[in-house]
């Protein structure tokens, strides 16, 4: 068969009009090998890739061959954790191997485990830690901790079969996911992005789980462009699929409410997924990304049903309505206002999305006020995060670009396969500015899907982890010479899920409030790091922490309290330094 009108004669049809874009010079290839590619060190650098030198030698393969297999073009994601509770974050990256349908000549090369050793190293632990086992064709990766034991669980999405590994608490994994009920294996369905969170306020988290269309090896259409070439199709040749909504039982089990929940008539290509309470009303919602189709966003209507209201809050499709190609999702208060505003991730020819909150709980398209609009017309792109890389207060933003098709060079000239990632500098005006500067690593072309935002050495600032097709992975150490202050803080729900997932803090300091809610997941098919993270500029003092759990308990913790510090806070008890950190940290205050 073959497709006559895709995305990719979307994009030629819009490339004519690009007005203010940046000309990309890119090359088409990129290194399939464990090593980075050897690059003259430069100073100042805001970001630095530093993963091959600290012990991270890791490639996701999708297993292209040429075939151009549907399947090929959506993995994978990557996760930051504290999996053994050190107070150091660890390394979870989602590999997949040969395509469903095709011989392989030898073993499925499996996902990644790498444990932080405290002294800026990693080291491989993924055997020790029992994922010595096929995983299957995986897709992407949710954190978080299911059984409310202290200790992160992880959720590895794929085709034809899931899996939910529970942390033993000895340093290792166990597979729960037949006891668990949540595998979908035997189904044929190609599952993409999941999250943990907890809809109905019972203290556990639940579970929901996005799929992209119903594919097969044996129904994988072929598809041609104007040359007679093979080619990825546009997913407008499969029909559609709907979540899945698994309610956590609280014995270790999930049920399936998928239709109570009222999921079950969504027609969906879902691709990012993301929990969140858009109107404060202590509900935890949920907002996907669709692929060339309506996003949804479903509020929670405290009954154990949702209803979507995409088109009402104004985020269902791109400027002047057009409906989208939706991949990842970022959640961030970046105008400082108290509420939090929605970043999508688009094909080629298509903008990023820039949907900005009111306080009425309703969004406006601020695209191309915001400045990303017209700078991201020109790239594809998948994992996205908010990141106040410089600690200023004003939440910046990092996208992860990489397109689908390895010949679009020669397809649409102008466009490359592998893409550099684009860093955004909020100017504090609600808009953001394309950073050019310091930017050389990031500027390396990749095909950039998986990527989470966290401090890894906890040294105060933010750090990058992005996995990328079919080249190493890459880890980017925050360089920034800034002078700002900040505070990070773990929570620990008691009637609240463990997590203190849904949990919405605001932060009051030299006069300025900042806000974020907990959440697990987001980006594309990837977990960043739980704990929030605040910079406060120039503030040498926080004034007041608040707090709305989402068990509906609300703290006031009065200052003054010292900046530049990791926290823990309890719910229902009183702040103190993470003890976590300050305990296996060496050299720490």
């Amino acid at each position: 068969m073959k497709h006559i009108l895709s995305r990719r004669d979307l994009f030629l049809g819009l490339l004519a009009t690009l007005t203010g874009c940046r000309t990309l010079s890119l090359n088409d290839q990129h290194p399939l090998s464990d090593s980075d590619p050897v690059r003259p060190v430069k100073q100042n650098l805001l970001f630095r890739n530093v993963a091959s030198q600290v012990g991270i030698h890791f490639i996701e393969t999708n297993g292209a061959r040429g075939k151009f297999a549907f399947i090929e073009t959506t993995p994978g994601g990557c996760a930051f954790l504290d999996y053994n509770n050190d107070g150091l974050l660890d390394i979870f990256l989602v590999q997949s191997g040969t395509p469903p349908g095709q011989s392989s000549s030898g073993p499925r090369p499996r996902c990644a485990l790498y444990r932080n050793n405290g002294d800026g190293t990693f080291t491989d632990v993924s055997l020790e830690a029992g994922l010595d086992f096929d995983q299957g064709y995986a897709q992407g990766v949710a954190v978080g901790d299911f059984d409310n034991d202290g200790y992160p669980d992880i959720f590895i999405t794929g085709y034809n079969g899931c899996f939910l590994l529970q942390n033993n608490r000895k340093g290792g994994f166990q597979d729960v996911t037949e006891r668990a009920g949540v595998g979908e294996r035997g189904k044929n369905r190609w599952a993409t992005s999941a999250a943990f969170g907890d809809y109905d306020n019972d203290g556990n988290l639940d579970l929901i789980v996005l799929h992209y269309v119903p594919w097969t090896p044996s129904t994988d259409i072929v598809c041609k462009d104007d040359k007679g070439r093979r080619d990825y199709c546009s997913p407008e040749v499969y029909t559609t699929e709907t979540p899945t909504l698994y309610h956590n039982n609280g014995d270790g089990t999930f049920t399936d409410v998928t239709k109570q929940a009222g999921l079950d008539a969504l027609q969906c290509r879902g691709l990012g997924v993301v929990w969140l309470d858009y109107d404060h009303d202590g509900r935890e919602d949920i907002y996907i990304a669709n692929d060339l189709m309506p996003n949804v966003l479903l509020h929670n209507e405290g009954n154990g049903r949702f209803r979507n209201v995409a088109l009402q809050a104004g985020v269902a499709a791109g400027t002047d309505g057009r409906i989208l190609s939706g991949m990842g999702i970022a959640v961030g208060d970046y105008t400082n206002e108290g509420w939090e505003s929605l970043v999508v991730t688009n094909f080629s020819g298509q903008p990023n999305s820039v949907y900005r909150a009111t306080s009425l709980g309703y969004f406006e398209d601020a695209t191309y006020q915001s400045g990303i609009g017209s700078a991201t017309l020109n790239t594809l792109a998948f994992g996205v995060e908010f990141i106040d890389y410089d600690r200023d207060g004003w939440k910046d933003l990092i996208v992860g670009n990489g397109h689908i098709d390895p010949l679009i060079a020669d397809r649409a000239p102008g466009v490359t396969y592998a893409e550099p990632k684009q860093l955004f500098h909020n100017l504090g005006n609600g808009t953001f500015e394309l950073v050019t500067q310091g930017v050389d690593d990031l500027d390396v072309p990749m095909v950039t899907r998986g990527l989470a935002v966290g401090d890894y050495d906890n040294d105060g600032k933010l750090d990058i982890l992005v996995n990328n097709h079919n080249a190493p992975a890459q880890l980017f150490h925050n360089e920034s010479k800034d002078t700002n202050h900040w505070i990070t803080l773990r929570l620990e729900g008691t009637r609240t899920n463990r997590d203190g997932a849904g949990s919405l803090v605001w932060v009051t300091a030299s006069g300025k409030r900042y806000f974020a809610e907990c959440r697990l997941s987001s980006s594309y098919a990837s977990s960043s790091d739980k704990r929030l993270f605040f910079g406060l500029g120039a503030a040498t003092r926080v004034e007041t922490i608040e707090i709305r759990w989402l068990s509906g308990q609300r703290q006031i913790i009065h200052g003054p309290l010292a900046v530049d510090r990791f926290y823990w806070l309890r719910e229902g008890d009183a702040i103190r330094p993470d003890p976590r950190v300050y305990t296996h940290q060496r050299g720490q205050r």
